[in-house]
């Protein structure tokens, strides 16, 4: 089966909007009962997802692990590697680059800020997938 593409686009302007909307998708993608790698842009990044998976919402847990840290019961690993098959089966990107492994997943969530530079590289990675056989959705939020 193909892997599918969405693009999550919010409509907010703060950058923690874009981390929220993340989170809220990284917590879906788990309740699916699939293995998830958040794909962080910078180790700066990844530690502040890292904390805000654990705050972003008092009625959900996320358990999840830095890449390294993590073992074969993590469901959610958070680093800032290129996507590979054995950190998951659904990729949720804060990259600004294309996920170029989108093969070996089933699904890739693209997380889309509202800024102008964010949206412009969002475009660009739209095209990637296009080129590459895949038709995006996008969502906006």
């Amino acid at each position: 089966m193909p892997c599918r593409v969405d693009f999550y686009v919010t409509s907010s302007t703060g950058s923690d909007d874009r981390l929220a909307l993340a989170c809220r998708v990284v917590e879906k993608a788990y309740k699916s009962g699939k293995a998830v790698y958040l794909y962080c842009e910078n180790p700066e990044q990844m530690n502040q997802m890292d904390e805000k998976l654990w705050t972003f919402s008092q009625s959900s847990f996320v358990p999840h692990a830095l890449l390294g840290a993590q073992d074969d019961l993590t469901p959610v690993t958070l680093g800032c590697d290129n996507p590979s098959a054995d950190l998951g089966n659904i990729v949720v990107s804060l990259a600004s680059v294309p996920v170029h492994t989108f093969d070996q997943f089933s699904r890739v969530a693209e997380i889309v800020g509202a800024e102008e530079p964010e949206r412009q590289a969002a475009r660009e990675r739209f095209k990637f997938y296009r080129d590459s056989g895949i038709e995006p959705t996008t969502h906006k939020v």
